[in-house]
């Protein structure tokens, strides 16, 4: 390649491409003299160096028929060769609103080309990056690259305010000039209406209902700083001490499947009661789009509900409203409890905006912030392996479930179930297996087929891998849960398409098979009984249905007076050996609860 900007030469004659096609530039072509024999410049490929007139003449046929159009002789000028390939070295490479740049002027094999370019920039580094509004969900990036036809390293500055209609690309020799241009188009781009998710600029306001960049937060004036310097100065809550789940009373014992087949006598009899607060039961609130219930050791439960703008936490004895939290920039799609061994309660949310939250549910104040995922956080679960903090299982629209250890916000353990915004994981589930090892389950769909997952995430391994197949077409929302028990064995439950499954989790075997009441997908829920068994809720329609999972004996049957498109449902087991069993549908404010006590 040859610097023109930087070398005397003289020009001789210029042509300018005409009748072009749409989406390509009015491409300029240059010949000229140059100390030591001739050049030739191309607005796409740049300016080479000939030895002789001739050669020079040849590259300039050979360069106009990489067009289509026409070629016409113009007034030699040189200005138009500096608006692509600037005199500071840097090259506009793409840019959808401008018919000005490298790409616009590669001719007919400009696609391929700009592939490589593509490829190259993905391999290479991002040195900075901006995140658009969600909305948007575009990006401003600087990107470390190799230039796949030069081979020089130079620095990219990725403009996508948003995605899929909006892109500019230009590049740098230095790094110097590009920071300022990204800086420059971070600015420039800033929209106080629409404001950034997240940037490494602290002067930048970013939106303080959704996530910030690693290692920096965002009070509520909208102002970012260095998180801990936020702490230690008082503007941020102090972290909260994680208590260690405390370790068994025994050696881990190995994992191993039902000790008998399944039981073929039901319970004798079985106590229903509708004990739903009365608070509830007149309540005109929109349904939750999901819920979670949690056993305190006192006896008391929790429950944790959804709803489109907020999180809440009740008390399924009174009724009473513990605790509202909002943070996220959308929707909360999910929620889920723990109980901490010091007694306490924390409660996550998944949200449309991407993230998941962590808050306490005495205070309502948030303790983590987890930004791994690139979409909607539908599902969560938790689960709390011994000798360690809890760990927080997440899956989303960008097809990965990911493990979390919610004290030092990082990930664990991450699995890919397919493409992003193909692949969408509905819902999660986990459990502690008896040798100490953490089973994840995820449930997911591809509009062709809903396929359940279960994963040993201590060890990263998949262990099975189950298939709803179906002949309708159509985005299912396949629902899961596992359960382990006292005799070493585990649960795995599934409902997609009209059928709850429930499987050994050891050995794959299928335990029981049922049959979803009503139309469409709806949650699914275990719980572990007395004697071995475990009990199985799962919603459709209008029902709720709660069955005994080793006899296939119903306990329960739930009508509801509407049906929803959300058909959240949770379950767990009481001391004395009853259940109690939330599900909620249209009219449900937050929830349908009742107390399932089974006789053998």
């Amino acid at each position: 390649m040859i610097d023109l900007e930087n070398e005397a030469h003289e020009p001789v004659a210029q042509w300018q491409l005409r009748d072009h096609g749409p989406l390509d530039m009015a491409v300029r072509i240059q010949v000229g003299t140059v100390a030591g024999g001739w050049y030739v410049r191309h607005q796409g490929f740049g300016g080479r160096r000939f030895g002789d007139k001739t050669a020079a003449w040849q590259a300039v046929r050979g360069l106009m028929g990489q067009h289509d159009g026409r070629w016409e002789r113009v007034e030699v000028d040189s200005a138009p060769f500096r608006v692509v390939c600037r005199p500071d070295g840097s090259r506009v490479l793409y840019d959808t609103h401008d018919d000005e740049s490298l790409h616009a002027g590669w001719g007919r094999h400009k696609d391929e080309r700009w592939a490589a370019y593509m490829a190259a920039m993905d391999a290479g580094e991002t040195l900075r990056r901006t995140e658009t509004h969600s909305l948007l969900e575009g990006a401003i990036e600087l990107i470390r690259y190799r230039d796949p036809v030069e081979a020089a390293v130079r620095y990219a500055v990725s403009t996508a305010v948003e995605a899929g209609s909006d892109w500019r690309v230009v590049d740098h020799r230095e790094r110097g000039p590009a920071d300022a241009e990204y800086e420059h188009e971070v600015h420039a781009n800033a929209d106080p209406e629409l404001p950034y998710r997240s940037s490494d600029m602290t002067d930048v306001p970013v939106s303080r209902r959704s996530r910030p960049p690693d290692g920096l937060s965002v009070l509520p004036s909208g102002e970012v700083g260095v998180t801990e310097d936020l702490r230690h100065l008082g503007l941020l809550p102090p972290r909260i001490i994680w208590p260690r789940t405390p370790a068994p009373a025994g050696p881990p014992r190995p994992v191993c499947g039902m000790t008998a087949r399944p039981r073929d006598w039901g319970p004798k009899a079985v106590n229903v009661q509708d004990v739903t607060p009365v608070a509830w039961q007149e309540a005109v609130d929109p349904p939750p789009n999901h819920l979670a219930l949690a056993s305190l050791p006192d006896g008391r439960h929790l429950l944790a509900s959804a709803d489109d703008a907020v999180a809440e936490v009740w008390s399924t004895g009174d009724g009473r409203r513990i605790r509202t939290v909002s943070g996220h920039a959308e929707w909360v799609l999910s929620v889920a409890l723990t109980v901490l061994p010091d007694g306490k309660v924390v409660l996550a949310t998944g949200g449309k905006d991407g993230l998941a939250r962590v808050w306490t549910t005495r205070e309502g104040e948030p303790v983590a912030e987890l930004t791994g995922h690139r979409g909607p956080v539908n599902a969560l679960a938790w689960a709390s392996p011994p000798g360690d903090v809890p760990w927080l299982v997440t899956g989303g629209d960008d097809a990965t479930v990911r493990v979390w250890d919610v004290e030092s916000e990082r990930i664990r353990a991450a699995f890919e179930v397919g493409d992003r915004g193909v692949d969408l994981v509905w819902s999660v589930a986990a459990a502690v297996r008896s040798d100490g090892h953490v089973c994840v389950v995820a449930g997911v769909d591809d509009a062709a087929r809903s396929t359940v997952y279960v994963w040993d995430a201590t060890a990263g391994t998949t262990t099975h891998e189950f298939v709803f197949e179906r002949a309708e077409s159509g985005i299912r929302s396949p629902q899961v849960a596992v359960a382990t028990l006292a005799d070493r064995s585990l649960r795995v439950a599934a409902a997609a398409g009209g059928v709850v499954r429930v499987w050994d989790g050891h050995t794959g075997e299928v335990v029981r098979t049922f049959t979803v009441p009503g139309r469409g997908d709806g949650g699914v829920a275990l719980a572990v009984l007395p004697d071995l068994r475990v009990a199985v809720a799962a919603t459709g329609g209008r029902q709720t249905v709660v069955w005994d999972a080793e006899s296939g004996a119903p306990l329960a049957t739930v009508d509801h007076a509407g049906e929803g498109w959300r058909k959240p449902v949770a379950l767990v087991a009481r001391p004395d050996g009853a259940l109690l069993l939330a599900t909620g549908r249209e009219g449900d404010t937050p929830a349908r609860v009742l107390r399932v006590s089974p006789h053998w």
